[in-house]
């Protein structure tokens, strides 16, 4: 059986904030900065990051 981690893909806020040690509003706020891309809308009320889209804006970066 496969390992399961390997295939979540997409984070919703908590859990970003949570990767990067942080509250949700500050995960949002990194967005408008430019520091990791904005989540992707799927519905009108959830969105999702792309944990791919995330490791590459940490190794843009430097971090993490």
């Amino acid at each position: 059986m496969p390992d399961t981690l390997n295939q979540i893909r997409w984070l919703n806020a908590q859990q970003v904030a949570a990767r990067y040690g942080c509250g949700r509003v500050t995960v949002y706020r990194m967005v408008k900065r430019g520091l990791i891309p904005a989540p992707i809308q799927f519905s009108g009320r959830m969105s999702r990051w792309d944990i791919q889209a995330l490791d590459a804006a940490d190794t843009s970066r430097g971090s993490k």
